[in-house]
């Protein structure tokens, strides 16, 4: 996950930064009857890295209430304290390269599921050609989508606590002595 860790039990790392930094998610944390499962909800749901990603987002959302919450109909996420949460995840993980990657897989879909449903005879074969061309231009803009990402590389997160530079000790030393 990118803005969240989770250690080997699934639980979100309580000392994160990420976590009591940000008022949304402190303040869904502390809501009575939400705590940090509705945290790692909302993470398991809008994450860019979740393992749920290759859901559509309503069927995420029946998936990680089923697996968090043991209901697909889990109440508490229309909660206004877990939609500011997500809004504030969303906002934070921004990036254009992995958001139109989500745009081009959701249109994707949906030229699957129109070709799926079409029945194929001698009226509508020309169009349905044209339409599977189309996919197949789709797919190959989106493949360089993904070679764009690639070279990007990870994202990383900017870290902070680490020891000073070779040049940053060196001035430090100056301006002691």
């Amino acid at each position: 996950m990118y803005l969240l860790k989770l250690n080997k039990k699934g639980d979100i790392f309580k000392d994160d930064d990420g976590v009591t930094a940000v008022p949304e998610f402190y303040t869904l944390i502390r809501k009575e009857k939400f705590g940090p499962t509705a945290l790692k909800w909302v993470a398991l749901v809008y994450d860019y890295e979740s393992p749920y990603r290759h859901y559509s987002e309503s069927e995420r959302m029946k998936a990680v209430s089923k697996d968090l919450y043991d209901t697909y109909t889990w109440k508490g996420c229309k909660d206004a304290t877990l939609k500011a949460a997500a809004d504030k995840y969303n906002e934070l993980q921004f990036d254009p390269l992995d958001e139109q990657l989500i745009a081009f897989n959701n249109k994707i879909n949906q030229f699957t599921n129109l070709i799926d449903k079409m029945h194929l005879d001698e009226e509508n074969a020309e169009m349905l050609q044209k339409l599977m061309i189309g996919v197949e231009k789709m797919l190959k803009t989106r493949q360089t989508l993904l070679d764009a990402i690639d070279r990007r590389g990870e994202r990383k997160k900017i870290v902070g606590n680490k020891g000073l530079s070779f040049l940053e000790r060196r001035k430090e030393i100056k301006e002691l002595n």
